[in-house]
Formats: structure tokens, sequence, C-alpha cells
């Protein structure tokens, strides 16, 4: 936890004192009025909100967001119990979404000291609390009388507030010597399961515009589909951070800041969150020798901590933790790192050849270049240089890959590493069928060979329901699907994509081909929603 947010808690708490605005100068009041606003932005960016008050310092474990669209929640079946101890990846429980029961993990060490919400409670709103950990397992006991809410007015009213020391620090990046009113950070949102990146077709909303609960910020495409941003907050919108067009923007990157008063939007004229990177960079550079080249940017620790599905890629790819460059909170190494290092083509022991490599003296520059800024390496790339020219004479032209062609490439990747293959062929005579096809056009239907293969297949799964299930890791046992959803594959120009025929066991030639059509044609357009392509039991 970082000491602005150890301030902003103290002061927070403070806030909720009976009669405190009278007894505080202007100054104290805006200092608190910032320390809401670090206090609520934090607690909404990962649901794990600290308190330190009369009682031991803990964390607040709020009902999570698991799916895009996921406004409230069922507990279905707590898997920890008061006391027990927790490490980041621990499953909490089980938790019903609007699509799915999906685990909630855990993302941080500590002990079990309370769980607030019990076994089968239903329509939790997101953001609700439902359980207390605690970093000691003596404090345990302090929290069996705990309830949500009640731990800030506990403070003694007579007892003063210690000042903060100092001025009340920003409560986000900020250039160097200069305060910004309080703001929000609206970071690249996951809008489906597997999204790892994002790229921003367009921003639906410009710098100043007044926002609402549900407004549309922006077009981003996904690894599957473009969707569109909903905003959740009411405010202004103070800056746009990554501009439409710029491709490869990570899951958790803040892309545009909110504030709650219109007049404070034109302070974040000149705001970037590169400009407190980029400024001691320029000063080194500038007392450093001419003929010296910028050192390369410094790595960030890895963190031991991994999580499953990190670990076993890892374990399976041969790579090690530190062959990865992190991009999770405090140099965690996620799923989708390992995932990107794979596709990148990174090999074991990278981590031991880059210093060597950057050890050899580098060759006489013929023209001297401007250094690159650091926080350059880590921008999203503007959709303008994303397909560069080729050199003089060469006879190709390089074409940038989309987001859905670079995730069918590490998907085609981890299928290859972690799932066994079996190929089988036959050959079979469609003379029956093909005379079937004309018998039915003679009628007015129109169907096609891939309809007859779909409708075969749904039958077959149908009457051997064995083949209609799916390898559930967590029980260690195969599980069956509870419908026949028939994936099929469509090519487009953005890539392979496949959409579901839903229940087509129980459809005939005519509905199966009429929903191919549809869907097919959507994949196409680019307008399939997520739960046309997400699922599905069997793959045509």
């Amino acid at each position: 936890m970082t000491n602005t947010q150890r301030v902003a808690l103290g002061l927070w708490s403070l806030l909720r004192r009976p009669n405190v605005h009278e007894l505080l100068t202007t100054s104290q009041s805006s200092q608190l009025k910032w320390a809401r606003t670090t206090c609520v932005t934090n607690s909404r960016r990962d649901g794990f909100f600290r308190l330190f008050a009369s009682l031991p310092p803990h964390t607040v474990v709020s009902m999570p967001a698991l799916s895009p669209t996921m406004s409230q929640g069922n507990i279905v079946t707590w898997h920890v119990k008061v006391g027990d101890e927790v490490r980041p990846g621990t499953v909490f429980a089980d938790v019903e979404t609007d699509k799915a029961t999906l685990a909630f993990e855990n993302q941080d060490d500590g002990f079990i000291a309370k769980l607030l919400v019990p076994n089968g409670t239903k329509d939790i709103p997101v953001g609700t609390p439902v359980a207390v950990l605690v970093e000691e397992k003596e404090s345990i006991s302090a929290f069996a009388d705990f309830t949500p809410g009640a731990t800030p007015n506990a403070i003694p009213a007579a007892k003063a507030a210690p000042a903060p020391p100092g001025p009340a620090p920003a409560p986000v990046a900020a250039a160097p010597g200069k305060a910004y009113p309080a703001h929000t950070k609206l970071s690249m949102p996951s809008l489906s399961p597997t999204m790892e990146r994002g790229n921003i077709v367009s921003w639906k909303v410009k710098e100043g515009d007044a926002l609402r609960p549900g407004d549309i910020l922006a077009e981003i495409e996904t690894d599957k589909a473009t969707l569109g941003f909903e905003n959740q907050d009411e405010g202004f919108l103070a800056k746009i951070l990554v501009p439409a067009g710029s491709r490869d923007v990570s899951v958790g990157t803040t892309v545009a800041l909110i504030v709650e008063d219109a007049e404070t939007v034109s302070a974040f004229a000149d705001y970037s969150t590169s400009s407190a990177a980029a400024a001691p960079s320029a000063a080194a550079a500038s007392v450093a020798a001419p003929a010296a080249s910028a050192p390369a940017r410094p790595s960030t620790p890895v963190n031991s901590r991994l999580g499953p599905a990190a670990r076993m890629l890892l374990e399976e790819s041969g790579l090690s933790a530190s062959d990865i460059q992190p991009t999770g909170p405090n140099g965690i190494v996620t799923k989708g790192d390992v995932l990107a290092a794979l596709a990148a083509g990174v090999k074991p022991g990278a981590s031991k050849a880059a210093p060597a490599a950057a050890a050899a003296p580098a060759a006489p520059a013929a023209k001297p270049s401007a250094p690159a800024a650091p926080a350059a390496a880590a921008a999203p790339k503007p959709a303008a240089a994303a397909a560069a020219p080729p050199p003089a004479g060469a006879s190709y032209v390089d074409t940038p890959n989309t987001q859905i062609r670079k995730i069918i490439a590490s998907r085609l990747l981890k299928s290859k590493v972690t799932i066994p293959g079996l190929y089988v062929s036959a050959d079979v005579g469609l003379d029956s069928l093909a005379e079937l096809r004309q018998g039915l056009l003679a009628k007015g239907v129109k169907v096609s060979v891939n309809d007859f293969v779909l409708k075969a297949v749904a039958a077959a799964l149908r009457e051997v329901p064995e083949a209609n299930v799916f390898w559930d890791s967590k029980a260690g046992a195969a599980s069956p699907f509870t419908s026949v959803d028939i994936s099929v594959a469509v090519a487009t120009d953005r890539g392979l994509i496949t959409p579901i025929v839903k229940n087509a066991d129980k459809k005939s030639l005519q509905e199966i081909s009429k929903d191919v059509k549809a869907l097919a044609l959507k994949a196409r357009e680019n307008k399939l929603k997520p739960e046309e392509f997400q699922g599905g039991s069997f793959t045509v």
C-alpha cells in the first residue's frame, strides 16, 4: 500500500465524522475532497479497499465484476473459511454472473478475517463488501463483530486528526511541479474474457463533454469484435490520453481522465502520463557526453508471485519469470504477458542474453539522433505508424496484423503446446446428399453441404453425449455440456472467427442455414455480440 493511499484513507475516515467541515480550513477541506476521490478511485479499480482506523490494518474484499456486463452476482459457494491463509491465485468463491459461474480469485497474501456474505446469497451488487482480509493471523479475532461502514464512525469525535505530512500528494501521475485538481483515471477495459489488448477505433466523446452512466466513450476493437466502451460515472471528460487509432493498448492502461466540475477541465490541457518520467531522462541526457548513447530503459523488476495460469504456461514453454516483461501490478507476470512473449518468439534464457548484448560497445553513429523518451517504448502504437515503408528496392510490403490475427496466432500456439492433437480422416461418398440437395432446391429450399455437416454433427453429439463434453481442469474430470451448440468457422478480412449456432440438434436444415448466413454476415461486418461467439461445444 502506497503512502498516498495511507494518507488518503486516514483523511477519508475523518470526512465521515459529524460536522467535520465546520472545523476545517479551506485548504483542509480541499485535502479531504482529494482523499475521498483517491479512496473511491482505488476501490473501484481493484475491489480491495484497505482501511486503517480503530481496527487492525485490513482489506475489505468487494464483489468483483467478472464480466463486462455484470452488475450483480450470486455467491454460489465459498472455498475458504475464517482463519484460512490465502495467497495470490487462491479461489475465494464461485460467483454466478449474468453469463456463467466463475471463480473469484484472490490477489494478495493474508488471512480470512470474516466472510460478510453467506453461501447462496443472490443479487449482490458489484462493489459490495463480501469478505475481510488481514495481514496477521493474530488480528482475526478483532473482526468477530465487524460490520462494513461502521469502522470510520468508531473514531472518537473529540480526537483531532493529525495533519498529513507536507502538501497532499496528487492522486495520479502529474507533471513535475504542478498539482492537478481531483480526477478519476479511465483505463482500457477488458471487454471479453480473453482480451489482453485492444485498439481504440474511435472516440465518441470529446474533451469538455458532460458524461452520464451508460454513455459510449469509444469504440474498442478487441480480440473478437468491436464493442462500445461504456461510461460508469457522472462527470466531465478532462483529457483523452490515447488518441483514436491507437493499437495494442494493454488492458489497464490509462486512456482518459474524468473530473467532477466542468471548471477544472482546462487545468488538464498540458497533462501527460509520461511527463514525470520524461523530465529526469531529459536532464540526464543534457549532462551526458554528446557521443554517448542513451542507456537502455531498465526492465520492470519481476515479482516472484505467479498466478496458476501463468505458472502453467511458463512450465510448459520452458521459460522462466525473468524472461518475461511483466505488466501486472507490482511487477507480477500475468498469463497475457507469457502469451505475448510466446507469440513474440522469446526463448528460454533471454533475460541472461539481454545484459550481454547491452554491454557490447555501440558503433559510432554517422549522424547524432535525438534520444527517445523512455515512456515511448510502452506507449500504444498509433495506426499511422503501423505499416512501415519497405526499404528502397524491396519487393515486399509489410502489412500490420489486426488484433484478431495476433490472438489467433497466440491461441494456435497455445493449442499446439498445451492440448494433445489427434488427426482422423475418412473418404465419404456424397452422391445421395447431392441428390437430396437438388430435390430440396427444386422445392425452393436452398441449403449448402456445410449445413448438412452441421446437422449431422449436432445429431451425432446428441446421440453420443459422451463426446459433448469439456475438460474441467479444476475438477480434474470431463464435464458435459447442457446443450449442443456448434461453432462455425467464418473467414473475414480481419481473420477467422467462430460464431455459434445454438441448440443445433433441435433445428431443421433450413433453420441452421438461416442462422449460419445471418451469423456470417454479422461476422464480416464486425457486429457480432460476445455471446454470439463465446462458448460452443464443437467447431466445424
